[in-house]
């Protein structure tokens, strides 16, 4: 095999590894929307918490989506303190 064809078939070899590597991830990818759900239900309910929002129905939808991270926002997040996990959220007007 001559140097250029080496440097040729390398060349192409690089190029398609970044391509290689995303079709790889694709399953990560998938499995990570839950994951994004799980943690986004999570601040939502201890928010709720903190808030002291009336809406029994979300409540309840987003403890059960969060679960069972959510038990631990129950136990630390104090309701109506209008804090949660060190952060001061936004006063109702």
């Amino acid at each position: 095999m001559t140097y250029v064809a080496r440097l040729a078939s390398l060349v192409g070899a690089l190029g398609l590894t970044p391509t290689l590597l995303h079709a790889q991830s694709t399953e990560t990818v998938r499995n990570g929307g839950a994951s994004a759900l799980w943690i986004f239900a999570n601040v939502c309910y201890a928010g709720m918490r903190a808030q002291a929002n009336p809406s029994v129905f979300w409540r309840v939808v987003t403890f059960l989506m969060g679960f069972p991270g959510t038990l631990l926002s129950v136990l630390v997040v104090s309701e109506g303190s209008e804090r949660a996990y060190g952060i001061d959220l936004p006063k109702k007007p």
